[in-house]
């Protein structure tokens, strides 16, 4: 358990800290290369984005729960995903820079990036506190994540690819431009409309 700790510790080190390191010191993490860290960050991220989105849709009722675990899933698929398709773009616009392909550390650094959304929960309870709640704000505060994560996935282009900052930025949302239209509103359509209407029969 200590050296799971360490390792997680370790990751998050990496990815939020010292990008510049990532590329070389990840294999030396057996927890960052083994499937199972890429699969904890993407379900504790979208229990958080779940979870948070519901805080900002009172009332709440019976249904909230339904509409939980349906957002859970949505987010969960949109999470696994994402990051993948997101990496590929990205590095199809780093080859044209005469860049070797690093593909499967990105992707890696993408899936342990969505870590960031484990604090969207938090960010909505501030939120919803200082009276900031309803679809509206849950949407303005996710497109916010997004950037946010837009930006993570630029310092790891950067770090990966040798990148000067201009080109990691520009390649990082070119790539989130041209990813993240179905993604998004299939999560956004299926987490909330959708789902909880099909939530409030239960």
């Amino acid at each position: 358990m200590r050296d799971f700790f360490f390792d997680l510790v370790d990751t998050l080190e990496l990815v939020f800290l010292d990008p510049l390191r990532y590329s070389e010191e990840v294999k030396e993490i057996p927890f960052a290369i083994s499937p199972i860290s890429s699969w904890m960050f993407s379900v504790l991220s979208a229990l958080s984005l779940s979870v948070g989105m519901s805080i900002l849709s009172a009332p709440y009722t019976i249904s909230t729960l339904s509409f939980l675990f349906f957002g859970f899933i949505a987010n969960l698929i949109l999470f696994r995903f994402f990051p993948f398709f997101y990496s590929l773009v990205a590095d199809y616009y780093v080859q044209k820079k005469g860049r070797s392909q690093k593909l499967l550390f990105l992707v890696m650094f993408a899936r342990h990036s969505t870590i960031l959304f484990l604090v969207f929960a938090p960010v909505c309870i501030v939120f919803h506190a200082i009276g900031l709640s309803g679809v509206g704000s849950g949407f303005i505060l996710l497109l916010t994540f997004i950037v946010l994560y837009g930006l993570i996935i630029a310092r790891g282009l950067k770090s990966i690819y040798e990148l000067r900052n201009r080109d990691s930025i520009r390649f990082s949302f070119y790539a989130l431009g041209l990813t993240i239209l179905f993604p998004f509103l299939m999560n956004l359509y299926t987490a909330t409309s959708v789902l909880q209407s099909v939530s409030g029969g239960f």
